[in-house]
């Protein structure tokens, strides 16, 4: 059964939030599934989590498992943030570069990534598969690779001068990196990790957890053999996001300003 008649009270609501209008009316104006949806239906639970009296459950279908009420998270209202709260915490957000001699316990990286798995994605598809070094040798092991990645490649001379003198300017000292890959058969692969691991920084940030994106370990996977091996990316797969993640080992106290947004209305 896809809506319960006793408690379904025909407001339209899953009809109108179904991204491919999977929902039609019965002859009684009740909710119910077109056969189209075997094929279709991504899964995304809009249904499900819009109905204002738990009356939907999307049943098991190929392309989905079943998902009732009960299993989804309620939104709790007292946990609303203010637009001042919001807005201060995305603007507060840094890109952070140094970091404290100390790793993030194991429980909170993976909680991070499964917020991460909240992100949009083409079609619900979720593509992003994750790969985190769970310590900082494991981490400085990836640099090297990237620095002779690099001196092979005649690029970037000056970092890997400074990697003989002992700086990192790869990743920075992280004590750990988290890599998002994902088939290029997908839909959308490098948009949908992207977009992933913007939520995973937005969420360590919430945590006190500083990431920036590590944009000369993405570069190296994609071409260098030996680290592509190291992470054991499988064939067919892209690196399309890569966070140094670690503890903030200074405390911002101020917001940059930004230029000013360029915009062009269209009429």
């Amino acid at each position: 059964m896809f809506a319960d008649k006793e408690k379904c009270k025909r407001c339209g609501a899953c009809f109108a939030e179904c991204p491919y209008q999977l929902i039609v009316e019965d002859k009684e104006g009740f909710p119910k599934l077109r056969l189209a949806a075997k094929k279709t239906c991504i899964a995304c639970g809009h249904c499900v989590a819009v109905c204002p009296v738990e009356a939907v459950t999307l049943p098991e279908l190929p392309v989905a498992q079943r998902l009732a009420p009960e299993d989804c998270g309620d939104l709790t209202r007292d946990l609303r943030i203010s637009r001042e709260e919001a807005y201060q915490f995305l603007k507060s957000r840094r890109s952070i570069r140094s970091f404290k001699d100390k790793t993030i316990p194991e429980e909170e990286i993976e909680e991070l990534v499964r917020l991460s798995t909240f992100a949009p994605s083409a079609k619900n598809g979720q593509p992003a598969r994750w790969i985190v070094t769970r310590t900082p040798q494991v981490t400085q092991e990836l640099v090297e690779h990237t620095v002779h990645y690099m001196a092979i490649n005649n690029v970037f001379p000056g970092v890997i001068k400074n990697w003989k003198k002992g700086i990192d300017k790869i990743l920075h000292g992280a004590p750990h990196v988290a890599i998002a890959h994902a088939s290029e058969d997908g839909f959308h692969p490098a948009e949908d990790c992207s977009l992933a691991a913007a939520y995973l920084e937005l969420a360590a940030h919430a945590r006190g957890i500083g990431a920036c994106w590590a944009g000369f370990l993405m570069e190296a996977a994609e071409g260098c053999h030996a680290l592509r091996e190291r992470l054991n990316i499988p064939e067919g797969h892209g690196v399309h996001a890569a966070l140094m993640l670690g503890y903030p080992k200074f405390r911002y106290q101020r917001i940059p300003t930004r230029r000013d947004a360029h915009i062009e209305w269209l009429d």
